[in-house]
């Protein structure tokens, strides 16, 4: 679970554009929220681990499930947190095991088959259903969709513990001029939403980003500074993990700069 408070990261971003004396004075808060969470969407797509998740997963009746938007009361998080929103998948990654009709109950581990095999084994099987799911059919060419064997039964709840990579939740950013809700000095609790080892990367890119705006304060020759070092950094650790470097040579998300990976 992230424990890396708002405040501080906005505090951070602020020192590195000196804009304490106030801080947002130069760059409002909810422009720099904006950016967090434009960098974590970024460090997302390059690094799904990012925001890598384990929880029990009610699913639907049937054998057709997805990932792409999962209710927040159909979703038991494996950090004992409280979804407060629907989850947003974007790769499956790995099934695990029954978890009971209460989500809560461990059971028996979940096989990926193969789903022609299954065709021709058994060609009526997704007319199947019942309360223990033993396989599971994936195709990557449709990462957020999988389908589950036997069926979902239709009025006995039927959970699951997957392991999945999702969009990170945003940040709240309703606070306003005068009355921020992430300043140094306050009181609030918020983390960003994805872990904290990119703490410095989604710093440099809110960094890079308040430096390419059309203000007195614009600084083109800081603002690629950072954003060399956001980029990286990503491409360091999409290197680490896969061994292959992506090459990530501009800013993703930043006006005019659209990410390009070779």
């Amino acid at each position: 679970m992230p424990t890396v408070l708002m405040r501080d990261v906005l505090w951070r971003a602020s020192t590195l554009l000196q804009d304490v004396t106030p801080q947002f004075r130069r760059n409002s808060e909810h422009d720099m929220v904006d950016c967090a969470n434009d960098a974590q969407d970024a460090i997302c797509i390059f690094l799904p681990s990012a925001n890598a998740r384990v929880d029990a997963i009610k699913l639907v009746p049937g054998t057709m499930q997805s990932i792409a938007s999962i209710p927040a009361e159909s979703c038991k998080p494996g950090d004992g947190s409280t979804p407060v929103a629907p989850i947003v998948g974007t790769l499956l990654l790995d099934p695990v095991c029954n978890m009971g009709s209460d989500g809560l109950t461990p059971g028996r581990a979940i096989r990926v088959v193969n789903g022609k095999t299954l065709d021709a084994q058994t060609r009526d099987w997704h007319a199947s259903s019942g309360t223990v799911v033993n396989g599971i059919v994936y195709d990557p060419a449709t990462p957020r969709h999988f389908m589950v064997t036997p069926g979902a039964h239709a009025t006995t709840p039927v959970w699951v513990r997957l392991a999945y990579a999702a969009q990170p939740l945003k940040i709240p950013n309703t606070g306003t001029a005068g009355a921020e809700l992430y300043s140094y000095g306050g009181s609030s609790m918020q983390t960003i939403t994805i872990a904290d080892e990119h703490l410095m990367d989604i710093v440099n890119y809110i960094v890079a980003r308040m430096c390419m705006k059309p203000s007195e304060w614009a600084d083109a020759a800081k603002s690629a500074a950072f954003a060399a070092m956001f980029t990286g950094s990503l491409n360091a650790k999409v290197k680490s993990q896969t061994g292959n470097n992506p090459n990530l040579q501009f800013l993703p998300f930043a006006p005019g700069n659209p990410g390009t990976a070779k």
